[in-house]
């Protein structure tokens, strides 16, 4: 058994002729697929836009087929292509929402939303996908020109999914727990009442909740997502000093130790309990891209507390 979580907002054709699905480097529909991008270091030659590829079929580099992350007929360009068109021109029964708490206008995020960064786009009558991921900015537009030029600069993953529109209540319900900032969407009015929430940024019901869902893709492969509160300062007294870190939750809830590059939050040690699973911070990581191994060190420190009702989501796979 494997077991693989990231941290884990995307984008010519129109969405008519061509499902709705996660998407490899040939345009093929895959049910789920994972990146991990490596970092912008000169001193092993990366750009900062080759990546580690996964799907069901196994693993692959960008090197593989020399189409980097930005390229206009990869991965990502290929999944998000059904966005790549004016709102007004979509499909009756096409909708989407991009959030991001780092959205492309640069503009702040108001603490009351979440630190999340995703994207779902779904045909209701066939299928859909959620795509979540670490840039900021992203996707900057929608149409080719959809990879910021900063998305370059540090290691970036991404997770895309797979799932029939009947899933998508309940991913709506989940942007709400995790009180996530919609800067684009289309939300059709006969669409999932969740969704229709989720895009609109006063909505009443984005109340901050914690809460584990059961998600099962188009394929039928199992996924949990995790919803995760973070506390202020003042309440941690009371909850314990790691009380709200999403990765303790994770390694609670699956009983095994989890290895993490993160920023954490007020944690500059691994967290480390008698007899219970263990978060570690990972200093620094080593992969093959395609030339060969590269290593480089993690860059990470320890940042100011988090506000009330910020959370987190993380979408974790079962294999």
């Amino acid at each position: 058994m494997w077991r693989i979580f990231l941290m884990v907002s995307l984008l010519c054709w129109s969405a008519d002729g061509q499902d709705v699905t996660c998407r490899d480097n040939n345009n093929g529909e895959v049910d789920w697929y994972i990146m991990y991008k490596a970092p912008k270091l000169n001193n092993i030659g990366t750009k900062g836009l080759e990546y580690i590829y996964i799907d069901p079929k196994g693993k692959k580099t960008s090197k593989d087929h020399n189409k980097l992350i930005n390229n206009t007929n990869g991965v990502l360009a290929n999944t998000l292509r059904p966005l790549f068109k004016p709102t007004t021109s979509m499909p009756a029964d096409f909708g989407f929402i991009s959030y991001s708490d780092q959205p492309p206008d640069g503009k702040g995020v108001p603490d009351k939303f979440g630190h999340s960064k995703g994207l779902v786009m779904m045909d209701k009558a066939k299928t859909g996908v959620w795509l979540l991921h670490s840039v900021p900015k992203f996707p900057f537009k929608r149409d080719n020109n959809f990879y910021p030029t900063s998305g370059s600069v540090y290691a970036q993953t991404f997770i895309c999914v797979t799932f029939n529109y009947n899933q998508f209540n309940k991913i709506g319900q989940h942007l709400l727990n995790i009180s996530a900032y919609p800067f684009d969407h289309h939300i059709p009015t006969d669409f999932y009442n969740e969704l229709k929430e989720a895009a609109n940024k006063s909505s009443g019901n984005r109340i901050p909740g914690e809460i584990i869902q059961h998600l099962t893709s188009a394929g039928g492969t199992q996924f949990r997502s995790f919803a995760k509160k973070l506390y202020k300062e003042e309440e941690r007294p009371q909850q314990g000093i790691y009380e709200g870190d999403l990765y303790l939750t994770i390694a609670k809830e699956y009983n095994t130790d989890v290895k993490v590059q993160t920023w954490p939050c007020n944690q500059d040690k691994p967290y480390c309990e008698q007899n219970q699973p263990q978060v570690i911070n990972i200093k620094s990581v080593k992969a093959d891209l395609g030339n060969g191994e590269v290593k480089w060190e993690v860059e990470w420190k320890a940042v100011s507390s988090p506000v009330s009702g910020t959370q987190t989501v993380t979408l974790m796979l079962d294999h």
